[in-house]
C-alpha cells in the first residue's frame, strides 16, 4: 500500500507528465511553456461569443459564424442581429458551425463540424445538409460562379469538391488543408499545414507551391485580390502577410488590436478579419491598418 509521501509523489509525477503531454500536443513546439502554465494556443476567449469567419454579400450585409452562440450572425446598417441559430445539442444542425461562404446568388453555405456537413440556408433562414455527414470537420469553403464548391477537410486532410447540383463530395486535392480561397482566374489557393504552407490548385488540380517553407507560425485562411497579391491570417502571430509574386512573404501588420486573426475575406477592396478571441470583426484600410467594423457580443 502506498504511504502518503510516495503518493503524493506519484501524483506530482502524473501531474507534470498530463503538463507535458498538453504543452507539446497542444503547440509548445510553437513557443516554449513552462510546467504549469496553459500554453497560449490552449487558452479559450472569455467572452461568450467565438466569431471564427465572415463574408459580405454584395449589398454589404456581413455574415458571420459563431462557433458559440452557436450560429450565424447578420450585420447590417440596422445593427447586429442573429441570422440563423443553431443547435445547442450536439450532432444537431449547426452546433459547431466554423466556416461559411456566399455563393454567386447570394446564398449561404455554413460548414458544421458537429454534424460533418455544409448547410445551405434557405429563404426562411433554414438550414438545409447538402451531403447528408459525408464530410469529416469542414474547416474553410470556398465557391465558384458555377455553384461547385471545394471544402477543406481537417480530418482527411484533403480538399474536397462538390459539383454543381449534387450532394456528394469528391476528391480534388491531397494537401491537408486549412483555408481556401478562388482567386479570378478559378485558381484555388490552399492554406495548408504542411511545410507548403501556401499552394495554388488550377482547376484541372495541378498544384504550384507558393510558399514552400515555414514563414507563417500558425495560418489559417487566406484571401487573395484582383491583383493576384494573397493576403494570409496567422494566428499564434498576431498577424496577416502578404504574398506577392515573385517576392518573400511579408507581414503588413502585427499585434493589437489582433489577438488571434482567424477569418479573412474581402470587402470591396478592403479585407475584413475575424478575430476570436477578440471577439470582433476587423476592416483594413488601403494603408493596411484596422478599425472595428462589429463587435460580436
Amino acid at each position: 500500500m502506498l504511504n502518503r509521501n510516495t503518493f503524493e509523489s506519484f501524483r506530482r509525477i502524473l501531474c507534470h507528465v498530463h503538463l507535458y503531454v498538453i504543452a507539446t500536443v497542444g503547440g509548445a513546439a510553437q513557443t516554449a511553456t513552462a510546467i504549469g502554465q496553459e500554453p497560449a494556443a490552449l487558452k479559450t476567449s472569455p467572452a461568450a461569443t467565438y466569431p471564427l469567419d465572415s463574408v459580405a454579400s454584395a449589398d454589404g450585409t456581413l455574415f458571420i459564424v459563431d462557433r458559440n452562440l452557436p450560429g450565424v450572425w447578420r450585420k447590417t446598417g440596422d445593427g447586429l442581429s442573429v441570422f440563423v441559430q443553431g443547435s445547442k445539442k450536439f450532432r444537431e444542425p449547426l452546433n459547431a458551425p466554423r466556416c461559411l461562404a456566399l455563393t454567386a446568388d447570394g446564398v449561404l453555405i455554413v460548414g458544421d463540424s458537429a454534424t460533418r456537413d455544409l448547410y445551405r440556408i434557405n429563404a426562411e433562414g433554414k438550414p438545409e445538409a447538402i451531403t447528408g455527414g459525408k464530410i469529416g470537420i469542414p474547416m474553410d469553403i470556398a465557391i465558384a460562379a458555377d455553384g461547385t464548391m471545394y471544402v477543406a477537410d481537417l480530418e482527411t486532410r484533403t480538399v474536397l469538391k462538390i459539383a454543381p447540383n449534387s450532394n456528394t463530395p469528391e476528391l480534388f486535392a491531397k494537401l491537408n488543408p486549412r483555408g481556401l480561397c478562388l482567386d479570378s482566374a478559378s485558381n484555388l489557393w490552399v492554406i495548408t499545414q504542411d511545410n507548403e504552407q501556401l499552394v495554388k490548385v488550377s482547376p484541372d488540380a495541378k498544384t504550384e507551391v507558393i510558399v514552400s517553407t515555414r514563414q507563417f507560425d500558425f495560418p489559417h485562411q487566406v484571401v487573395v485580390n484582383t491583383a493576384g497579391e494573397a493576403f494570409v491570417t496567422d494566428g499564434y502571430g498576431k498577424a496577416i502577410w502578404k504574398v506577392a509574386s515573385g517576392q518573400a512573404p511579408q507581414k503588413v501588420f502585427q499585434g493589437e488590436p489582433l489577438v488571434n486573426p482567424v477569418g479573412i475575406s474581402l470587402m470591396g477592396n478592403e479585407w475584413i478579419v475575424t478575430d476570436p478571441r477578440a471577439a470582433k470583426v476587423f476592416k483594413f484600410d488601403s494603408g493596411n491598418q484596422p478599425s472595428v467594423l462589429v463587435e460580436v457580443k
